[in-house]
């Protein structure tokens, strides 16, 4: 059983890492863009400080996951970080659930918002205002995948440093939300915000009254 789960989780990371790289070398070549916008600009520096930040925790969180799932024995952060909490087949199932779930999320917005992704917010060549699909039951679909794998990937093995990782990602992300919303409010105005009252911010049990995507402008992150 133990092997299941660790053979799972090196699913999907690979089919996580697979689509970003994808998705990315896909919006180079077709509409000439590289959509991982992180600049450091005078007026925004700790923002785009907080999307290196994360960039680089989602990168030693990836080593990290490989080095558990293949029992190499080595790890990035020995004790205290890699005592297990608990042990329990239950809570390894509901975890997977989440990872499941989570990808449910990732892949459905991806398709959805085509050329409009971005990694971080793209001022200069944005894409558009995406509110049909998945993003009529949640604004930020693709936070949503994250909370939910990498809690999953702490339920499923139980060690604290996955726990540090869940936590710290989490935080991150609300910041990212917050500034995202900033941004796209100035940018659609009344159009925005009459979206964000209609949609939940991490998920509505009904969808939204928007059937498609109709705004003339340009502008969408990787939310």
């Amino acid at each position: 059983m133990e092997d299941f789960f660790n053979y799972i989780q090196i699913f999907f990371l690979m089919v996580f890492l697979l689509f970003i790289i994808g998705k990315t070398i896909h919006l180079q070549k077709k509409i000439k863009i590289n959509p991982i916008s992180i600049h450091f600009r005078s007026r925004e520096r700790f923002r785009d400080l907080m999307e290196l930040f994360l960039l680089l925790i989602v990168t030693i969180w990836s080593f990290e996951v490989i080095f558990y799932a293949l029992d190499t024995g080595f790890r990035l952060f020995g004790r205290p970080f890699n005592i297990r909490l608990f042990d329990n087949l239950g809570l390894r199932a509901l975890g997977l659930f989440f990872v499941f779930s989570g990808f449910v999320f990732f892949i459905w917005a991806l398709i959805n918002l085509g050329t409009s992704w971005r990694l971080g917010i793209d001022e200069k060549k944005p894409g558009r205002l995406i509110k049909n699909g998945i993003y009529q039951y949640s604004r930020h679909p693709i936070y949503v995948f994250f909370n939910l794998y990498f809690l999953g990937t702490f339920l499923i093995w139980g060690h604290l440093i996955f726990l540090i990782f869940w936590v710290a990602v989490a935080a991150i992300l609300q910041y990212k939300i917050v500034e995202e919303e900033k941004f796209l409010s100035r940018l659609f105005k009344q159009e925005y915000i009459h979206y964000m009252e209609d949609v939940g911010r991490y998920i509505s049990l009904k969808p939204s009254n928007y059937k498609k995507a109709e705004s003339p402008k340009q502008a969408e992150t990787e939310s």
